[in-house]
């Protein structure tokens, strides 16, 4: 094997690697992102900006823990934390403020992490409480795994929106049954769900700070892959996870954006019957 090919090889199969462990988290964070800013706007629009509070004294403490947890495993130092301190003048619900040392590879490598803690920690949480609430969770939850495990077959656009569609429609199938809508806990599930899921939302404050410690997610990748094709044993052995094997991963991010498209859908509709009623306007939620 020549140098050229020694180096397209390493590139091809580290990259390949990075895409399917973490792009999800990303793919699935800005779109969470995107519909929650609708979610926000309807409410702040409406009900003045006390509004977005109804979703945010939940999700944005959580969102918050989810920077100090891995800020903590990280031994970054935390200067100060506000889990929810509303400002109306900047927006700003909540903050985690720390200081790291630049020279210090395994702090560096926190900062990724911490950027896309709401994500992780939000997720679990959106899992806890599907379990506790949900009647006959785990068969809800088995038709999500199912179309999951798709993603990584077929990693263009298209490939995406076809999963995230069949998955929301066997979650609707299996979850939104009489039984369950006659039951107080599941609506109990719906309401705080759409807090936790509305604040996993990765801002751009975030992306900026987990891209500035990618470097040394990447070094071990490298790393291990020089290894591997050097002695000619696949770096499956040492990295045995792809996207299509994530399928748990995957799960808690379609159950957060499906309960981010159900929470934007039910605010905007409570949110324009009231603007309607009360000011004779028509919401505009872009």
């Amino acid at each position: 094997m020549s140098a050229a090919e020694f180096f397209k090889d390493l590139f091809v199969l580290t990259f390949s690697q990075i895409i399917s462990l973490f792009a999800g988290v990303f793919v699935f964070g800005l779109l969470i992102n995107f519909i929650s800013h609708f979610t926000f706007n309807s409410l702040g629009r409406a009900f003045g900006p006390a509004g977005t509070y109804l979703v945010a004294w939940l999700g944005t403490p959580i969102h918050e823990l989810g920077h100090v947890i891995f800020c903590i495993i990280f031994g970054h130092k935390i200067t100060k934390v506000e889990l929810f301190s509303p400002d109306p003048k900047t927006g700003t619900l909540g903050y985690v403020n720390h200081q790291w040392n630049k020279s210090n590879p395994w702090q560096v490598l926190g900062n990724f992490f911490i950027g896309i803690g709401p994500v992780i920690i939000g997720s679990l949480a959106l899992l806890g409480l599907f379990y506790l609430l949900v009647p006959n969770s785990s068969q809800a939850w088995e038709p999500i795994i199912a179309r999951a495990n798709e993603i990584g077959s077929d990693n263009s656009i298209s490939g995406y929106l076809v999963v995230l569609k069949d998955s929301f429609l066997a979650f609707a199938k299996v979850v939104f049954t009489s039984s369950n809508i006659s039951n107080w806990q599941f609506w109990v599930f719906c309401y705080l769900a759409i807090c936790v899921a509305s604040n996993i939302r990765l801002s751009l404050a975030d992306m900026k700070n987990s891209l500035s410690g990618l470097g040394c997610v990447i070094i071990p990748f490298v790393i291990i892959n020089i290894i591997a094709l050097l002695s000619g044993i696949g770096s499956e052995r040492f990295i045995p996870f792809t996207a299509s094997s994530l399928s748990i991963m995957y799960s808690l991010f379609i159950l957060a954006l499906i309960m981010t498209a159900a929470g934007f859908i039910l605010t905007y509709l409570i949110s324009a019957i009231w603007l309607k009623l009360w000011r004779g306007r028509i919401l505009n939620p872009f």
